[in-house]
């Protein structure tokens, strides 16, 4: 107020009332426009395009990810015809890879999406690792022979004729595989049976042909062909989030659709995210109560709902989890209807809650998805099998998000692969116990770094700083106008009335 001290009384308490009250309105001015102007220039970090930070870390994910196999050991298969039996099941693992992704064949659209195809590699961690990797071995259901006999049980004839092959041939002798870990999960194995099928199926015109998806392997592996591959999962084309924040990562096709025929109607949309990058929630109201990833895996999404807020490496987060809801089959759900394949709609649901059919997923194998141990599953699918063990803290899907970025702080996604054992009309399966036999299920876990998180706290804390000099700012013109009234009400005023009565007496000229 140093300007207003050469002035008379009147304008000295107009310039002081007048500047501090400007200083207040300058505080809350910045107090109310500093977080949008914040937002408004990190909007354009948010965004999947060379140059951005969201583009650098997605390119180049600057977070450790890993995966975790644990496969299913039948122990008593040998005595599988015996009155009374239950399969029991040994899990087996965790056996642990390093996972890394890396995007290829980028193309930009002009409708603004993003065309890729990503690589997974992973590499054994012995030292994360449960068990020899290299030796140890597992017993499981021959897959391939319940997947013929699966592809043709509407079609008597050729499995009849498929199934005499089998036996006249040997190209199958039990109905159990006995082999190691390493190429059950990733090397693959070679049967003998794939192979054979193949040359048969290759000597049929394409009229004659059953109606077999067989893998396009000459080995078989769950993981087989998957590392590093730039095809297996599939052509991804996802919004760049330049025409809408909110449209940043959101998936808008699979390779060249929008709706996939694996399933009917919503169940067979594609929606949500890969999980790796999310469209902030910063200028949302409230906290959206699901969030859906889209999983090529089961070539479809999976939905998780809104559970409780989260503190991860110093940062608030919100979590979402897999509840009874994502494999439910319409029986509980009338919205999860959709996830019923039956050819014939009238006879769904065929399973019950707990267990998805992936089979068109999965080259026509009897293939159903759930959560590892059958977690939150019906009790029917206990009732067949003996070891499963399920909890919530180990066998839940969970991610958790930064909600202002929509950064994922921490994410542990699990799925469980079982195969729906029926005798088909194959010799060798007579008497096979007719239960959903776990073969497999893995844990892909990832969590924010430290280096990533302390950048997620500066982009957090700055609408905090605008906020907090505004305050300091107010305070300064609170300050200011209090003292301008102190000294209108004492000093100036005083002054101000000598002043009339002095100018009173001036004579008029």
């Amino acid at each position: 107020m140093g300007c207003c001290s050469n002035r008379s009384p009147t304008a000295k308490r107009l310039c002081a009332l007048g500047s501090a009250t400007g200083v207040c309105v300058f505080a809350l001015l910045l107090g109310f426009l500093w977080p949008s102007l914040v937002w408004e220039i990190a909007k354009g970090e948010f965004v999947l395009e060379e140059g951005t930070e969201l583009f650098k870390n997605w390119f180049d994910p600057p977070i450790d990810t890993y995966l975790e196999v644990y496969l299913w050991n039948w122990t008593n298969a040998d005595g599988y015809r015996t009155p009374g039996y239950k399969p029991h099941l040994e899990q087996l693992g965790p056996y642990t890879f390093s996972e890394r992704h890396e995007r290829v064949n980028l193309k930009w659209h002009d409708n603004d999406t993003l065309e890729f195809q990503q690589k997974r590699i992973w590499h054994y961690l012995p030292e994360r690792s449960v068990g020899n990797y290299e030796s140890d071995r597992v017993i499981t259901i021959n897959p391939v022979l319940l997947t013929v006999g699966y592809a043709l049980r509407n079609d008597p004839l050729f499995l009849f004729y498929v199934d005499g092959i089998i036996g006249l041939n040997n190209l199958a002798t039990s109905p159990f595989y006995d082999v190691p870990v390493r190429e059950m999960i990733f090397e693959g194995y070679d049967d003998f049976l794939l192979t054979s099928l193949y040359a048969l199926l290759d000597e049929l015109p394409p009229a004659a042909r059953p109606p077999i998806d067989l893998p396009p392997y000459d080995r078989f592996g769950w993981f087989y062909g998957r590392n590093d591959s730039e095809t297996y999962d599939g052509t991804f084309v996802v919004g760049t989030g330049k025409d809408h924040v909110q449209n940043t990562g959101l998936m808008r096709l699979w390779n060249g659709e929008a709706q996939t025929d694996y399933y009917r109607g919503e169940c067979g949309k594609i929606r949500g995210t890969t999980g790796e990058v999310w469209p902030p929630f910063g200028r949302l109201r409230g906290t959206p109560p699901n969030v859906t990833v889209f999983a090529p895996d089961i070539c479809g999404s999976v939905t998780l709902q809104y559970l409780e807020e989260v503190e991860r490496v110093g940062i608030d987060g919100l979590r979402w989890v897999g509840n009874d809801r994502v494999f439910d089959n319409g029986v509980h759900y009338p919205e999860t209807a959709c996830q019923c394949t039956a050819e014939d709609e009238s006879t769904c649901p065929v399973l019950d809650n707990g267990s998805m059919d992936v089979s068109r997923c999965k080259f026509g194998a009897p293939a159903t998805i759930s959560y590892p141990h059958f977690f939150l599953a019906n009790e029917s699918y206990h009732a067949g099998i003996t070891g499963m063990a399920p909890n919530e803290q180990d066998h839940r899907f969970v991610m958790e998000l930064e909600p202002y970025t929509g950064v994922p702080l921490s994410v542990k996604a699990q799925l469980q692969v079982n195969l729906n054992v029926r005798q088909y009309g194959i010799t060798l399966l007579e008497g096979i116990p007719e239960v959903m036999l776990p073969v497999l299920w893995f844990r892909q876990t990832a969590a924010i770094t430290e280096d990533l998180a302390d950048d997620i706290k500066l982009i957090l804390l700055l609408p905090d700083v605008g906020v907090y000099v505004a305050y300091g700012i107010g305070a300064l013109g609170i300050i200011g106008l209090v003292l301008a009234l102190y000294f209108s009400v004492t000093r100036w005023k005083v002054g101000g009335s000598l002043e009339v009565q002095v100018q009173a007496k001036q004579p008029i000229t």
